[in-house]
C-alpha cells in the first residue's frame, strides 16, 4: 500500500458559527483566543462548561449493535447554497418546503434529525487514539420539533490514489465560488475578469446525500456535547464516524487552498480568522465523567474489523504540518513519497 506524507502550509477553517464572526479568535496569544471563550461575553455562553467538545477519542470495543437509520432524502445538488467565508466554507439546504432534507435516527435517542447544513473543519477537532486527521466535515442536524442537534461527523485524510467522485462535486462548486469573487476583485483593481470554465459538472437535478460519503461498515463514537465555537451550547449527540473520508492529496490542497484563498468580497482583502500557525480547530476539552460509547450495526465483526484496521494502520501514514502565513496567496505545499 502506498505512504503518504504531506507538508501542508495554510490557513483557516470551518465551524458551526453561532457566535457573530470575529468574535472569538483561534488565535492562542489572542484575548479572544480558546483559552478566553469562556470569558466572551455571548448570550448563553457555555464554553466553560462539563459537556464540551471536541473531546480525544479512545478506540474501544464495541458497546451496542444497532443500526443508524441514515435517509438521503430528495435534494438536488443544484439546489444546496454554498459558501466561503472567513471561517471556511459551508453547504446549506434549501428550505424544506423545496425538497425532504437527509435525515437521521440515532440508536437510543428518541426523535428525528433533520440535516440543514455542513461545514469542513481543515485539521481534525476530534482525535482518535491522539491521532489528528486532514479535515473533519460536519453534517448540522436539528431536532425535528425539538430543541436539540446532532452531528455526524467524518475525518477526512488524503490518502486515496484515484479522486473521490462525490466530494469532487462539493469542491468544484466552492471553486466557482472562489473564481468569482476572484474575478470581482480583479475589476475593482482595474485589473480584468478571469473567464475559467466552471467545473462542477454534476447534474444540477443529481441528489445529494452526505451521507454517501460514509465508509462502508462504519461505526460511531457517540456522546453527549456541544458545539466546537462559541457559545459552545451543550446540546449536540455528537456520532463520530470510525473509519476516515479518503480524498487524494490533490483534492486535499483544492480544498486547503479555497480556505486561504478567501477574500472579503467588501475590501478584496485577505479575510480569514485562523489563528498564526493556521489552525483554527479548537483543542480537546475535559471528559469530566461522560461515557463515549462506540455503536456498530448489526452483524458487524468487530474481531475482524480491529485486524483489519491493523493492517491500514501499519501501512502508511499521513503527517499534517502547519505554518503561518500572511498572504492568501502563500504557498500549498504537497509533498508525496511512496514505496
Amino acid at each position: 500500500m502506498p505512504f503518504t506524507k504531506l507538508a501542508i502550509a495554510f490557513l483557516s477553517t470551518f465551524i458551526i458559527a453561532h457566535a457573530d464572526e470575529g468574535s472569538f479568535s483561534y488565535d492562542p496569544s489572542s484575548s479572544t483566543g480558546p483559552a478566553s471563550w469562556g470569558d466572551l461575553a455571548l448570550e448563553g455562553n457555555q464554553c466553560n462548561g462539563q459537556k464540551n467538545s471536541p473531546i480525544a477519542v479512545q478506540s474501544r470495543p464495541c458497546d451496542r449493535f444497532e443500526d443508524y437509520v441514515f435517509m438521503g432524502g430528495s435534494c438536488p445538488i443544484g439546489n444546496m447554497t454554498y459558501s466561503l467565508t472567513p471561517t471556511g466554507m459551508k453547504a446549506e439546504f434549501p428550505g424544506v418546503q423545496q425538497c425532504e432534507h437527509p435525515t437521521v435516527q440515532i440508536p437510543g435517542i428518541e426523535g428525528t434529525y433533520r440535516a440543514a447544513q455542513f461545514h469542513i473543519h481543515t485539521s481534525s477537532e476530534h482525535t482518535i487514539d491522539g491521532q489528528f486527521f486532514g479535515a473533519e466535515l460536519h453534517v448540522v442536524h436539528q431536532e425535528v420539533d425539538g430543541e436539540r442537534y446532532a452531528v455526524v461527523g467524518m475525518m477526512i485524510q488524503p490518502t486515496a490514489d484515484a479522486p473521490n467522485e462525490i466530494f469532487d462535486g462539493l469542491l468544484n462548486a466552492w471553486e466557482d465560488i472562489m473564481v468569482a469573487s476572484d474575478s470581482q476583485c480583479a475589476i475593482a483593481r482595474g485589473g480584468e475578469r478571469k473567464l475559467t470554465e466552471k467545473k462542477n459538472r454534476q447534474l444540477q437535478s443529481d441528489v445529494f446525500s452526505p451521507y454517501d460519503l460514509l465508509a462502508e461498515d462504519s461505526t460511531f463514537f457517540h456522546y453527549d456535547g456541544g458545539l466546537t465555537t462559541p457559545p459552545c451550547s451543550e446540546v449536540v449527540w455528537w456520532n463520530l464516524a470510525d473509519k476516515p473520508v479518503s480524498i487524494t492529496p490533490a483534492q486535499y490542497t483544492q480544498l486547503v487552498t479555497q480556505v486561504v484563498g478567501y477574500l472579503d468580497p467588501s475590501t478584496c482583502e485577505p479575510g480569514t480568522y485562523a489563528g498564526p500557525a493556521g489552525s483554527t480547530s479548537r483543542p480537546t476539552q475535559p471528559l469530566n465523567g461522560r461515557v463515549v460509547e462506540r455503536i456498530c450495526p448489526v452483524g458487524y465483526d468487530d474481531a475482524s474489523a480491529a485486524k483489519s484496521d491493523e493492517v491500514v494502520s501499519n501501512a502508511g501514514s499521513v503527517s499534517i504540518f502547519f505554518c503561518g502565513c500572511t498572504c492568501w496567496s502563500c504557498n500549498v505545499a504537497v509533498i508525496t513519497e511512496r514505496n
